[in-house]
Parts: structure tokens; sequence; C-alpha cells
């Protein structure tokens, strides 16, 4: 599975990478608003707003990351299954 799907593998650090990311990018701008400095205009329900859409944000992001991974193993999980029906001696 290691070269079968090298795309998918730095797909799925890709998207964790990313899911870091914006969880502290929507964490600092929760903060700034927070205290202030997004401008006395701004309410201080804005700063919920981004907090909970950067979780949101978050989740969906190391969820497809997850999944990735999750599918990696299924396919390889069926083909070893397939092998020993077909029978092919397993490489583990």
């Amino acid at each position: 599975m290691e070269q079968e799907f090298k795309f998918l593998q730095v797909a799925s650090v890709i998207f964790k990478v990313l899911s870091w990311i914006s969880a502290g990018f929507f964490l600092i701008v929760t903060i700034i608003v927070l205290i202030g400095a997004g401008g006395p205009d701004t309410p201080r329900l804005a700063s919920l707003i981004f907090l909970l859409g950067g979780g949101l944000y978050f989740l969906i992001l190391f969820v497809i990351a997850e999944i990735i991974k999750l599918l990696m193993v299924v396919q390889e999980k069926v083909s070893r299954v397939l092998g020993l029906l077909e029978g092919r001696p397993s490489g583990s």
C-alpha cells in the first residue's frame, strides 16, 4: 500500500496540516475580534461565530483526512481477502 496510493497518503497529510492551520487561524481571529481590535462596530457575537466556523472548518478538513486513510485501509483489506479467496498467499 505504500507505493500504490502515494498521492492519497500525501493528500491525507495535507488535509490534516490544513485543518490545524485553519484552527490556529480562526482561533487568532476570534481572539482579535474578542479583544476589540476588529473595530468598535464589530459585535462580540462575531467572535463566537468565528470560533464556531473555525471549529466546523477544522472538523471537516480533519474528517476528510481520516476518510482518505480509512478508504486506503479498506482497500488493503479487500485486496488481502480477494487474494486469499483466489488462493494467493497473503503478504503478512
